[in-house]
């Protein structure tokens, strides 16, 4: 009998392990900062989730272009002098400006999937190059949608983008993230309900955007911000910057890093 070998394209769907699940929640709710845990839960509760998603890019022109093309988005946001020279106030120069504040690079996500998302590496290439994308637009979206690195900005980032991509872990962490942080603004003196209304504010902001796996946000970088925005029909995130504004105000640090007491 002839030896079956996988085709490249063929579908891998990994269990759904809850306690491993339940394991990275608990961590990265003890350490926010610990990025791996949101790769780990993400790898825990991944399943099929992937499929329709993967689905609707595959369909789009432009996600049928990407997929033949083998683009890797990656490169195009590592070339930091291409970035830099684009004109103040285009996509392109926010996002660098953005990387370069917060110290981090386009290739930081990379190494932290390289060993944790595991399942990934035995999907098919279409799923490869989908996963990565998705992966490499995480800080696009922060600088598309406003919001910040902060704690409270991470978390409706998530919110934003569990409508668009449907990563379970997504929605897990954005509403236990949303419960903590509520808690805590509420000991500052400040208003939980607010923190719930941001993340709300987020999903729906999500829900009503144009489908940014869709769309050809490479190509849109050198356009003005504020331009790329209405395009995509992202409003700006107003009910989370009066809620920074709030507890930048009350923990006494009106500038800089905004750090939460988790203690």
């Amino acid at each position: 009998m002839e030896a079956q070998t996988m085709d490249h394209q063929t579908p891998y769907y990994p269990p759904i392990r809850p306690f491993a699940a339940a394991a990275a929640m608990f961590r990265l709710m003890r350490n926010p900062q610990d990025t791996r845990q949101v790769f780990l839960l993400t790898e825990a509760l991944r399943g099929r989730s992937m499929a329709s998603v993967l689905e609707r890019f595959r369909n789009s022109p432009v996600g049928a272009c990407i997929l033949a093309e083998q683009r890797s988005l990656v490169t195009i946001l590592s070339d930091q002098a291409r970035l830099a020279a684009m004109k103040p106030g285009s996509f392109g120069r926010t996002y660098y400006e953005f990387m370069a504040e917060e110290d981090l690079s386009a290739q930081g996500l990379v190494e932290l999937g390289a060993d944790n998302a595991i399942s990934l590496h035995r999907s098919s290439q279409d799923a490869q190059i989908f996963g990565a994308r998705m992966r490499d637009m995480h800080d696009l979206y922060h600088v598309l949608c406003g919001y910040g690195r902060d704690e409270v900005g991470e978390i409706c980032v998530l919110a934003f983008s569990y409508p668009q991509q449907k990563i379970r872990s997504f929605a897990v962490i954005s509403r236990g993230g949303m419960y903590r942080i509520a808690r805590m603004v509420s000991k500052l003196g400040g208003s939980g309900k607010m923190v719930r209304h941001a993340v709300q504010e987020a999903a729906r902001h999500g829900k009503q955007a144009a489908w940014l796996p869709g769309e050809e946000l490479e190509s849109m970088l050198e356009d003005d911000l504020a331009a790329v925005r209405a395009r995509l029909n992202i409003p700006a995130p107003t009910i989370y910057r009066q809620l920074i504004t709030d507890i930048r105000a009350k923990t006494g640090r009106p500038t800089g890093p905004l750090v939460l007491n988790t203690h």
